[in-house]
């Protein structure tokens, strides 16, 4: 049996619990590996923001926006632990990170990126990726992937049930996401965390405004740990939402699992509820949510003050009539990728063979 190392992050830099969207990665692609070929493979976990011992017989390095226009920190530690090794290196749904760039030609600021992910695809030919836009980034780069989609959508659970999306009677309880706000050693970068906080507020107002009679739950996805974040919490719980810190759990758990569609920023929480075959309404706010909306449409929003009153008006119409049409093919769309995420993980068995 081939020892397999899978690189995630279940881990910060700093050694912290990671946020609620890598765990969900985590866990929906240890699900898919282990369903498909545990019998072929021993898998071992690595975490990948710190060096390791590349005693294996291969390694995966599995999901999450890991793909940055200058060296990812994480890049750099898989780098080091591969020195004078020679061991293919499979990429599973990875992607682009959320900064913004001029052309898919010209992505690559620094040639060490560009060296490290040609060196990764060329020790196996197998690479694949979450979204159209990465994907074409690759392209153009002498990448040739295969469009997977994240591990994060396929949960087997609910992945055959229903060829489209089912339409409730009532719509009760509105899960809602909201940005991340990292506090910064830099005067710009704090002030930087200004306006989305202010538009975060206006956000969590309009909602309550609209829906008094809907239960709302506000996720934080990493954390409530600063001065911003805590200031939200206690705005939220103070006008009637519930909150939920979700810093080192999965998004896949009980108590979110019970809310019936979601509205916000945060990509993996969208991911999570439209993998259940549940509606969800993402804001546009970077290049992780622009490339996903490229791959799989569903109604979207820039998230500012027009943007959150616009999504917010669509999202009503839709509660309103029960009428979420625009979501009849997102689980068609996940069933393709499903079948393509499936056809390359063979291929990884095959290559062994």
């Amino acid at each position: 049996m081939r020892k397999i190392g899978v690189l995630w992050s279940v881990l910060t830099t700093s050694g912290k619990k990671s946020n609620a969207g890598n765990y969900l990665i985590c866990e929906r692609g240890k699900k898919l590996l282990e369903t498909y070929c545990d019998d072929v493979f021993e898998f071992n976990y690595i975490e990948r923001t710190k060096p390791f011992n590349a005693c294996y017989d291969g390694l995966i390095i599995l999901g999450g926006p890991l793909i940055s226009r200058k060296l990812h920190h994480q890049s750099k530690m898989i780098i080091e632990s591969i020195k004078d090794k020679n061991l293919p290196i499979f990429c599973l749904g990875i992607g682009i990170s959320g900064s913004k760039f001029d052309t898919e030609k010209e992505y690559f600021i620094d040639e060490e990126s560009i060296h490290f992910w040609k060196y990764v695809y060329q020790s196996s030919k197998l690479f694949s990726v979450r979204d159209k836009i990465t994907q074409d980034v690759l392209e153009n780069y002498g990448i040739k992937t295969e469009l997977t989609g994240c591990p994060a959508l396929f949960n087997l659970k609910h992945l055959n049930k229903n060829s489209v999306y089912k339409k409730k009677e009532s719509i009760k309880k509105i899960a809602v996401s909201i940005p991340q706000f990292t506090i910064s050693t830099s005067i710009r970068g704090s002030l930087s965390i200004i306006r989305p906080f202010f538009i975060t507020i206006y956000f969590l107002y309009a909602l309550k405004k609209k829906f008094r009679e809907k239960e709302l739950g506000v996720v934080f996805q990493h954390g409530i740990d600063n001065l911003f974040t805590k200031l939200i919490q206690k705005y939220a719980n103070w006008i009637g939402l519930k909150t939920y810190d979700y810093l080192g759990k999965s998004l896949d758990s009980f108590e979110l699992n019970q809310y019936d569609i979601q509205i916000g920023t945060r990509l993996h929480s969208h991911i999570n509820y439209l993998s259940m075959n549940k509606p969800s309404f993402l804001f546009n706010v970077d290049m992780r949510t622009e490339a996903f909306l490229e791959t799989i449409n569903t109604p979207s929003e820039k998230y500012t003050i027009s943007g959150v009153n616009n999504l917010i008006k669509k999202f009503s119409e839709s509660i309103a009539h029960v009428n979420i049409d625009e979501f009849n093919d997102v689980p068609k769309e996940i069933s393709k990728l499903f079948k393509v995420m499936r056809e390359f993980i063979n291929k990884m068995i095959a290559f062994y063979n």
